[in-house]
């Protein structure tokens, strides 16, 4: 029997060294498989980087022609027909207030704060006849508010004359 216990730690002694050696094995190809990974990586790290570089670049450029292009549209735009409000829209000289629109806003202004009521129906009616003028001329804004200034100061007058 001492023969056979003798085998049987033999044939141990011989699975450990066998099962040593596999699992040195094993950890090798772990490495090596570890480092192929991380080579992989890295080389897909590199192509990424070189595409972003890339597209970034070809962004950029393309960028800086949609601007030239656009800088070259607008200066051979003619935008003389542009109306208020639209792209490209340039006041002209015409399109500032003139004296007639100003004098209505003014007069129908005083005719609002003036006490006396005759003065004041007086510059209402002035108010309205300059801001009718003004707006015939294309002055809206001033002309309007002059033309509207005029009649609430009408309308005054004739509810002070009325009471």
């Amino acid at each position: 029997m001492a023969d056979f216990e003798e085998k049987v730690k033999a044939a141990a002694d011989q699975a450990k060294d066998v099962t040593r050696a596999v699992a040195d094995q094993a950890k090798d190809l772990t490495r090596v498989a570890v480092d192929d990974v991380k080579d992989e990586a890295e080389l897909v790290k590199a192509d990424a980087k070189g595409y972003a570089k890339d597209a970034f670049e070809d962004v950029k450029s393309e960028g800086k022609e949609v601007i030239q292009e656009l800088k070259a549209a607008v200066k051979k735009e003619d935008l003389s027909d542009a109306k208020e409000g639209e792209a490209g829209y340039r006041a002209k000289e015409g399109d500032k207030p003139n004296g007639i629109a100003i004098a209505s806003v003014v007069l129908g202004a005083l005719s609002l704060i003036i006490p006396n009521t005759l003065i004041t129906l007086l510059l209402g009616v002035v108010s309205i006849v300059l801001g009718a003028k003004a707006r015939k001329e294309n002055q809206t804004n001033l002309a309007t508010w002059g033309f509207i200034l005029g009649a609430v100061g009408i309308f005054i007058a004739l509810i002070n004359i009325i009471f």
